[in-house]
């Protein structure tokens, strides 16, 4: 018993611990991207936009590092304010140091959607993600084989949306990487800085290294993970989750520049909309 209420109260300590280094981190980020802001000069922006992103890295470290004594509430919150500081930092960036898309695909004439149209849409959009737009743009491919050139996404924030029957591969050091409206397609994907954010995909393969990644309205895919926290699915069916194997060529350079860590959890699934302790029926590893 003595032992029990040792081991409880360290617990107790290690929580309160926690949960005072990541509000503090939590505040400098918010701090930071205050004073973005106010700056007139590019340069000083995207300075500290860097040690935003920075932040974010440590806030990630401190959560990595309390896996195993976090209450699963705590794990969530925790979970929640990274995936929404790094979608605020990337919102930040795009308002004070806009940069010029690289749209791939058909453009849509405007003559095809009304004004009323328009805001139907907008009205009518479910997506959970929908709201970013991102650095590099491909969207609108069937049947195509996408070797995306490392110079146009090194380090930068990629959007896929609306690929079918595609083979994509994203062979370099990513930002982050959204992907939308994805069907039939398998994906070979470089080291992910920050998350990877997947919403209404199915039936499609994914090789992913990351830091985080979030799925979101997605059927019958599977994932071979490198991960560096917690896959988290919600409103998910039918995933297949296995540890990643299918590398390319310059992998472990980029894997290193990363900086990723060794740490993975790809098979530590975390289902929000199943509570239970038992094993989630939306997801199951690969023999």
């Amino acid at each position: 018993a003595v032992v029990s209420t040792q081991s409880t109260g360290q617990s107790a300590e290690q929580l309160n611990v926690f949960l005072s280094d990541f509000g503090v981190q939590r505040i400098e980020i918010e701090r930071i991207l205050e004073k973005v802001v106010e700056l007139g000069s590019d340069i000083e922006k995207k300075n500290q936009l860097n040690n935003a992103q920075e932040g974010i890295g440590k806030l990630q470290t401190l959560l990595n590092d309390a896996l195993s004594y976090l209450p699963a509430y705590d794990l969530r919150k925790s979970q929640d304010t990274v995936t929404t500081l790094t979608e605020k930092i990337a919102r930040v960036q795009q308002d004070c140091l806009p940069k010029k898309k690289f749209a791939f695909g058909k453009k849509k004439k405007a003559a095809l959607h009304t004004k009323a149209q328009e805001k139907a849409s907008v009205k009518n959009e479910t997506n959970k993600f929908a709201k970013y737009t991102g650095d590099v743009i491909y969207e609108n491919k069937s049947s195509v084989t996408l070797d995306i050139p490392k110079s146009e996404i090194h380090k930068k924030d990629v959007l896929l949306k609306n690929l079918t029957d595609c083979t994509v591969n994203l062979h370099s050091v990513i930002g982050t990487l959204h992907c939308t409206n994805c069907t039939n397609c398998t994906f070979s994907i470089g080291p992910i800085t920050g998350s990877i954010f997947l919403e209404n995909c199915s039936n499609s393969t994914y090789h992913v290294t990351c830091q985080q990644a979030r799925i979101h309205a997605t059927q019958n895919a599977t994932f071979y993970f490198h991960v560096s926290s917690r896959p988290i699915i919600e409103d998910c069916k039918g995933l297949r989750v296995g540890r990643r194997e299918q590398f390319y060529g310059d992998y472990e350079k980029d894997f290193s520049e990363a900086g990723l860590g060794e740490t993975n959890k790809w098979s530590d699934v975390d289902d929000f909309n199943w509570l239970s302790k038992d094993h989630s029926p939306n997801w199951q590893l690969i023999d």
